[in-house]
């Protein structure tokens, strides 16, 4: 994994992840040698947002085309446009769950610098999938579940910098969106 988080603005899902004006959310288990695992959240992905919460339902993180927003040390939620000056955000920001919005985005948390060929996989959370390994240049390897239909990582299990761990997703599901999903306060 990138020793680095990414910068705000960075981790907004391709539009072809999911349809305009639905929302999918994703319930994520995170164990093993991640910071702050083990632990439970919930992914939302928009055309063009996505949003991390945590098991009571408190924002951590959210992007959209116009701001980022994220709950700071102090417990206070912090807005950020994307014109504004660059702000300096909290250690915990969901990483591991954002990662889990896109291929590319779980290849740029991995620090992927290479990838096996798509391996087609039996049906996980009764969704098509396709699985395949992504390679760090320092010879780490995390093998995934790609959801076919969204585009998601509904699992990876692999190496980190500190060791083994594994993410999860538990559930999937499809909706309409609301108004509050990718609101920040």
């Amino acid at each position: 994994m990138s020793t680095f988080d990414w910068s705000m603005g960075s981790t907004v899902p391709s539009p072809e992840t999911v349809e305009p004006r639905k929302t999918l959310i994703a319930d994520v288990a995170g164990v093993g040698e991640l910071m702050h695992a083990p632990r439970r959240l919930r992914l939302l992905v928009g055309a063009s947002s996505v949003c991390v919460r945590d098991a009571a339902d408190r924002l951590i993180w959210l992007e959209t085309a116009l701001l980022s927003a994220f709950t700071d040390t102090d417990g206070q939620v912090r807005i950020v446009r994307h014109d504004d000056e660059p702000t300096l955000v909290p250690r915990d920001t969901g990483a591991e769950a954002r990662a889990l919005a896109s291929l590319d985005a779980f290849r740029a948390w991995y620090d992927a610098r290479s990838e096996s060929a798509s391996v087609p996989t039996g049906p996980y959370l009764d969704r098509p999938t396709t699985g395949l390994t992504l390679s760090t240049e320092g010879g780490r390897s995390t093998a995934i579940t790609r959801d076919l239909e969204t585009g998601i990582i509904l699992s990876a299990r692999g190496r980190s910098l500190r060791g083994e761990f594994e993410l999860q997703v538990g559930s999937v599901e499809i909706r309409e969106t609301t108004a509050d999903e990718f609101s920040p306060v």
